[in-house]
């Protein structure tokens, strides 16, 4: 008995080890108390940076299919904005290519599925669930009416000492987009040559992710494959509407023609504000998925 309790105490050791380090997909991100809004105005200066697992790539077209499949929401490969370019595939023309149609329900949920499909703990909480649909907003009749429909989206809340998978915080997006604490302070980011570093598509489609240069933490496509969803837990840039907390909800991308002598925090401090989603628009929208490491 005394000997199967040993073994169970080392199994148990083992998982805790596995579960705080980081896999092959994953960089280590060290935190620290840096003021991050010294550099990016978007971010408060109040907001301690955790050590952190970041994913190095954005979440590709192939994983957000498993996730399809698994809960059968097929139909969304049939999606079809205009035709044309704006199509399924043609928005995303490899299985590598960094996914996007997915709205900020479905990237909380993905990452919550993900978390237990690896062991780790879901990081939200949802409190309900919402009815899979290709386009949420849309006319519909009621009682012989037609009226605009725009469905109520459950409430999501961040378990913020969970060890699954999340969004990045505004904070932690942008620190892991300067380089992190090494990044800052070797002011690597001035007069680049940002075309070595992102993805150039006029918008019509993701590239693969890997493609360009990783920035030196080893995230790649941070400067933007596809525009990401933040968790935007923070008041300055956020607001409440009739869907439910789209506060959170925060798509950011870096997109513009190259520039010469590019700066990168010339470039952002030009930029006047976040982009504000609708937690339930399907656009030109991915995700990149990171974890707490403490």
């Amino acid at each position: 008995m005394k000997k199967l309790l040993i073994i169970l105490l080392n199994l148990f050791i083992l998982n805790l080890i596995f579960a705080n380090s980081p896999k092959t997909n994953e960089v280590y991100v060290k935190g620290s108390n840096i003021n991050v809004q010294k550099y990016i105005k978007f971010c408060d200066k109040t907001k301690k940076i955790k050590n952190l697992y970041v994913q190095k790539y954005e979440v590709t077209r192939k994983e957000f299919e498993e996730y399809l499949d698994y809960f059968g929401y097929n139909q969304l490969k049939e999606y079809s904005k205009d035709g044309g370019l704006f199509t399924y595939n043609n928005m995303m023309p490899y299985p590598d290519s960094a996914a996007v149609l997915i709205t900020f329900y479905d990237a909380c949920k993905y990452c919550n599925w993900r978390s237990e499909q690896e062991g780790f703990e879901p990081a939200y909480i949802i409190e309900d669930e919402l009815p899979f649909a290709v386009k949420y907003f849309q006319w519909k009749q009621e009682n012989g009416e037609w009226v605009y429909y725009v469905p109520k989206m459950p409430e999501i809340k961040l378990n913020k000492s969970a060890n699954g998978y999340r969004l990045p915080t505004i904070n932690e997006y942008f620190y892991i987009l300067l380089g992190g604490y090494e990044g800052i302070k070797n002011k690597w980011w001035e007069e680049i040559d940002i075309t070595k570093y992102e993805f150039f598509a006029n918008s019509h489609f993701t590239n693969k992710v890997g493609s360009l240069k990783a920035n030196p933490l080893g995230v790649y496509d941070i400067f933007s494959n596809a525009p990401e969803w933040i968790w935007a837990d923070t008041n300055t840039y956020s607001r409440d509407d009739s869907i439910n907390y789209a506060k959170y909800a925060i798509g950011y991308a870096l997109r513009e023609e190259s520039l010469p002598n590019f700066n990168l925090i010339r470039y952002i401090s030009n930029k006047k504000s976040l982009s504000l989603k609708s937690p339930l628009e399907r656009g030109f929208i991915g995700m990149r998925m990171v974890r707490n490491a403490e």
